[in-house]
């Protein structure tokens, strides 16, 4: 058995990995290969674009050639050395503080509107002229 690592890439129910078909292992039939090669890797989460490694061999199934893969799995990330996380923590601690700007508020409270005295009516207003009238002519 050989490990072939790549790029998923997902079509349908066919699925390549740099552009070699998956064929799942034990199916005769070409369609139903493709298919249960497809199906497997989405059951084990992964979808196109993701990286792989394929265990299997190449081969052919009926009239189609590609990968017979028995197995699918993700690559392994090598976790950061601890020189690794110290030379980050010193590039963190020099790195020059970031200004924080304040954005003006534009939801600022305004002032409460003064409220207007509310104007007498403006048959009110003529019996305040008529009397202040009289008042004026009383006057004279």
């Amino acid at each position: 058995m050989s490990e072939f690592r790549g790029i998923l890439q997902i079509r349908g129910s066919q699925s390549s990995v740099n552009g070699d078909i998956l064929l799942m292992a034990g199916d005769q039939d070409p369609d139903q290969a493709m298919s249960g090669a497809t199906s497997f890797v989405k059951r084990k989460g992964f979808q196109s674009g993701f990286s792989i490694i394929v265990t299997g061999s190449m081969g052919q199934v009926g009239t189609v050639s590609g990968i017979i893969m028995t197995n699918a799995a993700a690559p392994s990330v090598a976790a950061p050395t601890v020189t690794a996380m110290a030379e980050a923590t010193a590039r963190m601690s020099v790195a020059p503080a970031l200004r924080i700007s304040k954005k003006p508020d534009s939801r600022k409270k305004r002032p409460a509107a003064k409220k207007k005295k509310a104007a007498p009516k403006k048959g009110a207003r003529r019996v305040a002229k008529r009397k202040s009238a009289k008042k004026a002519n009383r006057i004279r």
